[in-house]
């Protein structure tokens, strides 16, 4: 078997021991490395003749295993095919490195390939002081390498270092998908941006993405997404995520187009589960993104829900994000992220993180004592409504320890140090937000007012308080305001909306079944139809409607074939009279057992289901609502099946 060699020519009978540059930069010298930078690109340092190569190929021939000596002298003219001569100017001392320079930010742009010599690595990476590198650093790390190190830190930012072979220790495989255009004669072709939404489309969602969702979860860089998007060379998946989200928005409805649909406009639910289905066709095939925008994505996908197992894929959604995000250690400062950008991303993050523990009955996926980052501030932020957010986020962290299971004993509820809607948006500044974001963080105060009180399973309603009175106001707060259909539909397209419906419906209902007072449980049972038909509503834009919005139709039609919503009450007593042994009467109460037997005694006909079993059903599922630290799951409910129930 043969082999290649390469050769460098000696007739000059030049010293075998290769010439060392005595002008080294501090740099190599420090790392006692040859140095190629203070080396000139023409000629060897310290010779007088330019070096030359020769090349061995391979050939079974065994006349050209013969090792060429280098010519000084001209070929002659006799010479037909004269093997090309590799002069110095081709092939320099050392060949140029492969280095990726970003368009636009390192971390949130795709990169292209380009040839720099002597490109620097440009992110840097953390080592905490679990790793065993760590004890390693203070004796293998140069100062240059090193980035805030500081005693009082839990870790070492590093700098990459440069490999032998002209690039860096980094993963060199493609960043993210570049569409760059190509040219055929005088015409530029330029690859679609999407191959499933006109470009129309994608400009239209995209602006109504960055008018409601970007201003409350500012996850995405807007300068850049409108460059990337203007260039063509944004991922796929991100204009998808944008539109998936920004196509619940009621002004979205003219522009809901698939190109395979031609100029068809489709419902909100089956745009929106195509959408989606493209995104998880392309996340499952591994499409080369970068992690900081792939981190984004899933943030963001976290905020959709599709099909019966919709509350599994978005925790799921999240904790892939929050993986991304601690494997970049965004939870520690970074000094390069001069513009907060990364910052900004993390507390994001860290929002959705606590919007998933809630409306998923989750656990926090982000461990406040890990977070060494520090809090964002107002000015940071860019933003007043992510401040108004993020602020009424940081009392919904303080009530999620109400539902944790070995948490210290809290009471039942937050009585007092609630604050006030009005007092949150005077400190922010933000009464000169449009009247639909200022609804939509008025409508997530008080579905966290809701949350603030623990109404646990219970055999008649609790003492009155002050949590659960707010409770209480809060949820009549949030039915009165979603039952208009103007101020219904101008909501921002946030999963929170249907969350909150879910919750007064729960509140309605307890008091429909517990309060002892026929006036309170009219009135509850008007609030109750009344989030019923707001449920539905919203059952056309979001697919995370569905079983509540079905369970809570056949709890209505039952409501209004009950003779007396006396049945209905939880504890209901029937006063009879028995004779006495010793003669006279015994005036007794005896507790009226409320099944489906007695019930059907007076009514005509029943549901599907017997009428008292799905009521008590729905006990089940409103404790699932408003005590949160069972998940919410509908695929095994108490009272049966999902298919069972809804006939689906």
């Amino acid at each position: 078997m043969e082999t290649n060699f390469t050769f460098a020519g000696d007739a000059d009978s030049a010293p075998g021991r290769r010439s060392r540059s005595r002008k080294a930069c501090d740099l190599c010298r420090h790392k006692k490395r040859r140095c190629n930078h203070q080396r000139g690109l023409d000629t060897e340092p310290n010779s007088a003749t330019p070096r030359e190569f020769v090349f061995c190929s391979m050939s079974p021939n065994l006349s050209n295993r013969t090792r060429k000596t280098p010519q000084k002298t001209k070929p002659k003219p006799a010479q037909q095919h004269p093997r090309p001569a590799v002069s110095q100017s081709s092939i320099p001392p050392q060949s140029p490195r492969l280095t990726r320079v970003p368009q636009v930010r390192e971390e949130d742009s795709s990169p292209v390939v380009a040839l720099n010599p002597h490109a620097a690595p440009s992110s840097p990476r953390f080592v905490g002081d679990l790793n065993p590198e760590a004890r390693l650093l203070d004796e293998a790390t140069s100062p240059e390498d090193t980035q805030d190190m500081t005693p009082g830190d839990v870790g070492v930012w590093i700098r990459p270092q440069t490999s032998s072979k002209g690039g860096t220790t980094r993963d060199r495989r493609p960043s993210s998908v570049r569409y760059v255009p190509s040219t055929i004669g005088s015409e530029r072709i330029y690859l679609p941006i999407s191959d499933l939404l006109p470009e129309e489309t994608i400009k239209q969602l995209s602006h109504i993405y960055f008018r409601t969702i970007h201003p409350l979860i500012p996850l995405l860089n807007q300068s850049e997404y409108w460059e990337l998007l203007s260039r063509r060379t944004i991922p796929m998946p991100l204009v998808h995520i944008v539109c998936l989200l920004a196509a619940k928005d009621h002004s979205a409805s003219s522009h809901l187009k698939l190109l395979h649909y031609d100029d068809t406009v489709i419902s909100v639910r089956q745009f929106c589960s195509q959408v989606y289905i493209s995104i998880c066709s392309a996340l499952s095939q591994r499409t080369a993104v970068n992690k900081i925008t792939l981190m984004r994505i899933f943030g963001l996908l976290s905020l959709h829900q599709e099909g019966s197992d919709s509350s599994e894929q978005s925790s799921s959604y999240m904790a892939q994000a929050t993986h991304s995000a601690q494997s970049l250690a965004l939870h520690q400062p970074r000094p390069s992220d001069v513009d907060n950008d990364l910052k900004r991303t993390f507390w994001c993050l860290w929002m959705l993180d606590r919007l998933n523990a809630a409306t998923n009955s989750r656990p926090c996926l982000m461990a406040d004592i890990d977070i060494a980052i520090p809090e964002i501030l107002p000015h940071e932020s860019g933003s007043s409504a992510f401040n108004v957010l993020f602020r009424i986020i940081k009392y919904l962290n303080v009530v999620i320890g109400l539902y944790r299971p070995r948490a210290a004993d809290l009471g039942s509820g937050l009585d007092s140090g609630f604050p006030v809607f009005e007092q949150i948006m005077d400190e922010m500044c933000a009464w000169q937000l449009p009247p639909s974001t200022i609804g939509t963080l008025h409508i997530f105060f008080h579905a966290t007012a809701i949350l603030a009180h623990r109404l646990k399973t219970i055999t008649s309603l609790p003492s009155p308080t002050p949590s659960r009175l707010r409770q209480q106001l809060s949820a009549i707060q949030v039915i009165r305001y979603m039952r208009d259909p103007t101020r219904l539909n101008a909501l921002c397209p946030l999963p929170i909306v249907v969350y909150a419906t879910s919750l007064a419906l729960s509140v309605s209902y307890q008091q429909l079944r517990y309060s002892r007072l026929p006036s309170d449980q009219e009135d509850a049972r008007s609030d109750f139809t009344t989030a019923s038909d707001i449920l539905q509503e919203l059952r056309c834009t979001w697919a995370s409607a569905d079983a509540m919005a079905l369970l809570t139709q056949r709890i209505s039609t039952a409501l209004n074939e009950l003779p007396s919503l006396d049945l209905l009450r939880v504890g209901h007593v029937q006063i009879t009279q028995r004779a006495d042994p010793h003669g006279g009467t015994e005036v007794t109460t005896d507790p009226v057992p409320v099944n489906a037997a007695s019930v059907s005694q007076i009514q005509g006909e029943l549901p599907p289901i017997e009428a008292m079993d799905l009521f008590s059903g729905m006990d089940d599922v409103s404790w699932m609502y408003l005590d949160a630290e069972n998940p919410v799951n509908f695929h095994g409910p108490p009272f049966g099946g999902y298919e069972e129930l809804y006939g689906v």
